[in-house]
Parts: C-alpha cells; sequence; structure tokens
C-alpha cells in the first residue's frame, strides 16, 4: 500500500504546487527577502497547509510579487495600446499628458496591491471550498466509519478503507489520506498522525468530530462506541438542518408568488387596461415587464444560493 500512496501523493503535490521556471526565478529574485521575514506569514503558511497547496510561503509570497509586478506592466500597456489605437482613430499622434500619467500610475497601483493580495488571500479562498466539501459528505463519512466500527473493524483500518473511497466520499477521503500517508510513508504512529491531520484540516467540524475520537481513546474508552454515537448525532442534525432549509424554501415561494407573480400580473393587466383606455403609458408596463420581473427572479435565486451555501 505504502508504494502506491506515494506516487499519488507526489503526483497531488506537483499538481496542487503547479511550481514552473517563473516560480524560480521570482525565487531567486525575491526568495531571500521573505526568508529573512517567515515568521512574519504564519497565518499564510496554515492557509496554504490547509488549501494542500505544497509550495513554501516563502516561493508563495515570490511568486505573487513577480506576478503582481506582470499584471502592473500588462495595465500599463494596455492603457498605452488604447491610447494609441484612439490616437489613430482620431487621426492624432500619440501624446501623454499629466493626467494620463497620474491615470497610469493609479493603474500601477491598484494592479499591483490588487494581485499581491489576491494572491496571499487565494489559499484562504481554497481552504474555504474545501471545508465546505468536506462538511458536505462528512456526515455520510461518519456514517461509514460507524458502520465499519459496529463489526469490529480497528480504527486505523476504518481510515484507510475511508481514504479509498474517493469517488464516494470526496474531499474526506482525501483529507484522510494525508493521515494515511503520515503512518505509511513518515512512520508516525495512529495517534500523532490523526493530532497532526485535525491540526490541518480546514473543516472545523471534522475537527471537533476527531478530537472527540483522540479523547475518547485517552480517556481509556472504546472509539467504536464513539463512531457509532457520533454518526447518530450527525445525521439528526444533518435531518433537522434539511427539514429547517425545507421550511425557509417554502416561505420563499410563498413570497416569490405573490410578489412576482401575482403582484406584477395583476398590474400588468390594470396598466395594459389603462394603456387602451389612454391613461398611461407603455414604459411602466415594460419596466415590469422586462426589469422587475427578471431582476425580482434572478434576486431571489441568489437569495436562494446564500441560505443554501450556509
Amino acid at each position: 500500500m505504502g508504494g502506491e500512496v506515494k506516487p499519488k501523493m507526489e503526483e497531488q503535490k506537483k499538481s496542487e504546487s503547479g511550481e514552473s521556471g517563473i516560480d524560480r526565478v521570482a525565487f531567486r529574485l525575491f526568495g531571500n527577502f521573505f526568508m529573512r521575514r517567515r515568521a512574519r506569514y504564519a497565518a499564510l503558511r496554515e492557509a496554504l497547509l490547509k488549501a494542500r497547496l505544497y509550495l513554501p510561503v516563502e516561493k508563495w509570497l515570490s511568486r505573487a510579487l513577480l506576478y503582481s509586478i506582470f499584471a502592473a506592466a500588462g495595465a500599463v500597456a494596455a492603457y498605452v495600446a488604447f491610447k494609441s489605437i484612439l490616437a489613430m482613430i482620431l487621426g492624432e499622434s500619440l501624446s501623454l499628458s499629466l493626467l494620463d500619467i497620474l491615470s497610469m500610475l493609479g493603474i500601477i497601483t491598484i494592479s499591483f496591491i490588487g494581485t499581491y493580495f489576491g494572491y496571499c488571500y487565494y489559499p484562504r479562498v481554497i481552504a474555504w471550498e474545501r471545508r465546505g466539501r468536506i462538511d458536505q459528505t462528512l456526515p455520510y463519512a461518519i456514517s461509514y466509519i460507524s458502520a465499519m466500527a459496529s463489526i469490529g473493524v480497528i480504527p486505523y483500518m476504518i481510515f484507510k478503507k475511508l481514504s479509498e473511497a474517493e469517488e464516494t466520499y470526496g474531499e474526506v477521503s482525501r483529507e484522510v489520506r494525508h493521515m494515511i500517508r503520515d503512518v505509511d510513508l513518515l512512520g508516525l504512529d495512529f495517534m500523532t498522525a490523526l493530532k497532526k491531520l485535525i491540526a490541518l484540516t480546514p473543516s472545523t467540524n471534522m475537527r471537533a468530530f476527531l478530537q472527540g475520537a483522540i479523547t475518547t481513546a485517552l480517556s481509556g474508552g472504546e472509539m467504536g462506541d464513539y463512531f457509532i454515537n457520533s454518526a447518530r448525532e450527525y445525521m439528526d442534525e444533518r435531518r433537522a438542518k434539511y427539514e429547517s432549509f425545507i421550511e425557509t424554501l417554502a416561505l420563499f415561494a410563498e413570497f416569490y408568488v405573490i410578489g412576482i407573480v401575482v403582484a406584477p400580473l395583476l398590474l400588468v393587466v390594470v396598466l395594459t387596461i389603462m394603456c387602451f383606455l389612454g391613461n398611461a403609458s407603455l414604459d411602466a408596463l415594460a419596466a415590469i415587464v422586462y426589469l422587475a420581473i427578471p431582476l425580482g427572479s434572478f434576486g431571489f435565486i441568489i437569495l436562494i444560493e446564500l441560505v443554501k451555501s450556509e
């Protein structure tokens, strides 16, 4: 198994880090600067680990700085190209005024700062996305764990089997696979690898579940009983969450029918009659049909997506 895990993990590291020739150039240029200040970026380093982006923080920041310079240069080049095309259309020679220079300075500043801080924040976005995917399948993964525990399978083998079920449990299996790698390849004991996974997983729910398993084991309890009870609690919580979501959807449906279907329909009928009588214009009718109804429907879609993500 160790021989199978190692190629998978090495391939995953290469794909997730994506280190290229440009990254090596960036590290040669700015690596020493960030290495001397490595302690300041502990939060970013933690975000990289939680996002499973296998790149040292000084290399990540070097890449961010170089790409920020490229972005600023590209923005200025685009501005000059735009001014050149505009001058050609107007039949004038290209000339840059003081306003153009100030505009370019503003573009350089915005492009540079936006790219740099956006690149620094990117690992947190990836970790947040991973947390959502883990939380989505975690209750079902815990049910799988409890089923294995009920027939007497030892905890390490349970997590090992879970790490191999990626098609079913998705991000949870990929997360557990790192713990199995630590045991099989790095020689860590099961409890130490479990604590390491707790420290690096972006999901608070998974962290709480694994911490409970460690606490149960250290206090002399049976992990199998803990897994079975946790599966029951998580599924009850999941069921209650879906029931609440369905009730919220029913409330939204009532508001949608009244606010987006019935009320605009009545207004359309009334305004149509008034238009035939010559007491109203078609502008109000067009605003309801082409603006109010589509924008209202789009707003409800966004609202439902926000509630669903929560």
